[in-house]
């Protein structure tokens, strides 16, 4: 869940009465990401992989296409001269057909994929009269005039808006069984630099500040979120599903995978195998794409994806 403070000044009177929780919740979110935490920062150094793409399973990729293109200004493209997919400013959407509805309870590492917004509120009320599917109705951060909203994509996917002045993808949250663990993983393997070293395991209940055990990441221009998974007995205010007490494998679900790309994969398929990667294929083209990959399992069951692809734009317009 990123929630990202914005100069924009929506309409002041709310359309639902946000739970107080949510929004505290969401506010220490934009502080974070703001650069508001006191712990030492990492330094800028940018990550070796970069940003791929996500990949959806659908029984209909044409509606779930025309969903993003509609909703979200996503591009159509040709990807790689023969299958259809969407380009999202930086990387990819792709989608697989699969033959019976994907597993959309929220069990998995990946919790959901998140866009920016402008005017919530406006948004909020287009998207309805459009026949989107809300999983939650806007909410208000306390005391800045933004807001947060989830909706359900075609596939059942869960999706984030919030208020971040622009309407671009923008972010993957994850959950995790360790956050530093999983952190550490993508430091390692993939380049990517945490925003904290380390955090501590909060001992405060997860609807306070110091009760949310999380850090971020980024990767090109998406932030990757992670929380310690909402195992508690106790009622979480920010969520209302069963505690989560064991991941199931993103792996054929809405949210299949994620993917990084290296300009060369044979020597990073080496290394994570020196490195004790759980590495679940060979590199091998996958004909359908004309895409060079292989496939690693990521902490949490998380799939994921390692592509051979120049960076864009040097990748797309070459």
């Amino acid at each position: 869940m990123f929630m990202h403070p914005c100069r924009h000044r929506s309409p002041r009177r709310p359309l639902v009465r946000g739970t107080k929780h949510f929004g505290r919740l969401s506010l220490i979110i934009s502080l974070c990401l703001l650069g508001g935490m006191t712990e030492r920062i990492l330094g800028d150094q940018k990550p070796s992989a970069r940003f791929h793409h996500v990949r959806l399973n659908t029984t209909n990729p044409k509606d779930s296409m025309q969903f993003y293109q509609r909703h979200f200004g996503a591009v159509p493209v040709r990807f790689n001269g023969v299958a259809d997919g969407l380009f999202v400013e930086r990387s990819f959407l792709l989608f697989n057909k699969v033959d019976s509805p994907p597993a959309t309870e929220l069990t998995s590492g990946i919790w959901h994929i998140g866009w920016g917004g402008v005017d919530i509120l406006n948004e909020y009320q287009w998207l309805k009269r459009h026949g989107v599917n809300f999983n939650t109705t806007p909410q208000p951060l306390p005391g800045i005039d933004n807001y947060y909203m989830y909706i359900k994509g075609p596939a059942g996917e869960l999706i984030e808006i919030n208020t971040m002045g622009h309407h671009r993808f923008a972010h993957v949250h994850f959950f995790c069984d360790d956050v530093n663990e999983t952190c550490q993983w993508y430091a390692k393997h993939l380049g990517l630099k945490p925003r904290r070293e380390k955090v501590p395991r909060p001992k405060a209940a997860p609807d306070t500040l110091l009760g949310i055990w999380m850090n971020f990441m980024t990767c090109d221009n998406i932030q990757m979120i992670y929380f310690g998974k909402p195992d508690s007995e106790k009622p979480i205010p920010w969520w209302p599903d069963p505690p989560l007490k064991q991941f199931e494998p993103t792996k054929g679900r809405a949210i299949d995978h994620i993917a990084f790309s290296y300009p060369e994969i044979e020597s990073v398929h080496a290394r994570m195998k020196a490195d004790g990667v759980e590495v679940l294929s060979e590199p091998k083209v996958q004909e359908e794409l004309k895409l060079k990959s292989f496939y690693v399992q990521g902490p949490d069951k998380v799939l994921i994806e390692i592509v051979e692809a120049k960076p864009i734009p040097e990748g797309l317009w070459e």
